[in-house]
């Protein structure tokens, strides 16, 4: 009987490891995109033409004829995805949480249809706090408030885009609200440079980038937020004259936005204004403002504000939706560096667009966790000749249109 009694003492261990264990889920879940876009002018876009930008600028053969005025048209399948939830286990006395999610977008063009590392980040919940650890969307993309857009651009260039590795602090305000202070890196998102877009600008600070937010529900179906950012790069560690150097560039980025939300529509509103918007694959960035006797080069930022609205329907089989944004380039906080007639280095996206505007409706038929979608959208860039302040101008529009359907089982 003692031994009986001593076996069960050693199994008891085992028993509680397996309940323990028994308590953790793992939820599975994504869906499989198809879509067929058809742009009635050549445009600047990615990943298979899915994500636009703005229409290409008019660049004309030996006859005078325009290049780039011919359509395109796109079909892909890259944004299906997959998502791993896991909930269920306790650290530290939180409640803890963790999510992988990829699809198939790629890191860059030459990587289409390769898995892609979406989201990986860990979660512990005390209640009132919270502290996530890992890679997912930077916090200038608002979860809560952004364009709920049929193409996969997410609103492009008129509100930001980016995912990054960070470690976030979040105190709940009640059940009003919540604020948080992150600290973060660049991944697949990258800030650009002398050797094109790459993360070791920011690696070479070897400074994080530091962002905050606060959202506050005021009445019921009514939220305000804002997002504040502060971010170092060290574009070089050898200067022109190849000696080392350790000129660094700042700079800040913030939005601010509103949510009303009835029984029937959403409404989200959300204006944005920075330095150096490279890395949200906004228009804007930076370039060198000065070269000094030792051949170190000094930096200015190109600043870029934005303005976006999005109003759709949530209820029903049929839903509809409008999107309207506007994006503005402002210039160079200082002159630009010139060598002759070009610029010594301007690492900026769009730098020969004055502004840009979009506008389109969408329709979508639900089924169950079927979905299939339509949407129109208008998009005109103005461009011209950039000046020494970073400003454009003699700029004219080119305009293009985009009509796209979209088919989505979720899972």
């Amino acid at each position: 009987m003692k031994k009986i009694y001593l076996m069960l003492l050693g199994f008891l261990p085992l028993v509680t490891i397996a309940q323990k264990a028994d308590e953790v889920k793992v939820k599975i879940s994504g869906f499989v995109s198809a879509e067929s876009i058809l742009d009635s002018r050549k445009s600047v876009n990615t990943r298979e033409g899915d994500v636009i930008l703005y229409p290409a600028a008019k660049s004309f053969d030996a006859n005078g004829a325009d290049l780039n005025d011919r359509s395109e048209l796109f079909m892909t399948t890259i944004h299906s995805r997959l998502s791993f939830g896991v909930t269920g286990f306790e650290a530290f006395g939180a409640k803890g949480s963790a999510t992988i999610q990829g699809d198939f977008v790629g890191t860059s063009n030459d990587k289409i249809g390769l898995f892609r590392l979406r989201h990986a980040f860990v979660k512990l919940d005390w209640g009132k706090d919270e502290l996530l650890v890992g890679k997912t969307w930077h916090p200038m993309f608002v979860t809560s408030s952004y364009p709920d857009v049929l193409h996969w651009g997410g609103g492009l260039p008129f509100n930001v885009l980016g995912r990054a590795p960070q470690f976030r602090y979040t105190r709940k305000l009640g059940d009003k609200g919540y604020a948080f202070i992150a600290a973060l890196s660049e991944m697949d998102f990258k800030s650009n440079g002398p050797d094109g877009a790459d993360v070791k600008y920011v690696q070479q600070a070897s400074i994080p980038e530091f962002s905050a937010q606060v959202k506050y529900d005021f009445a019921k179906g009514f939220t305000l937020g804002a997002t504040a950012g502060y971010k170092f790069l060290k574009p070089m560690v050898v200067n022109s004259a190849g000696l080392k150097t350790d000129e660094m560039l700042s700079s800040y980025q913030m939005n601010a936005w509103m949510t009303v939300k009835t029984d029937k529509l959403v409404w989200n509103l959300q204006t944005i204004y920075g330095q150096n918007m490279y890395n949200f694959v906004m228009i804007g960035g930076y370039g060198v403002k000065a070269v000094k006797a030792n051949g170190d080069y000094e930096y200015t930022n190109v600043k870029t504000s934005s303005i976006w609205s999005d109003l759709h329907t949530r209820t029903g089989n049929v839903r509809y939706g409008l999107f309207a944004g506007y994006t503005k380039n402002l210039g160079a906080d200082d002159n630009l560096a010139m060598n002759g007639s070009s610029f010594v280095g301007l690492y900026s996206r769009g730098s020969n667009i004055d502004y840009i505007y979009q506008f389109g409706p969408r329709v979508e038929f639900h089924s169950g966790s079927f979905m299939i979608g339509t949407q129109a959208l208008y998009t005109a860039a103005a461009y011209g000749t950039t000046q020494i302040n970073g400003k454009v101008a003699d700029s004219k529009e080119v305009g293009s249109t985009r009509l796209s359907v979209h088919f989505k089982y979720s899972f």
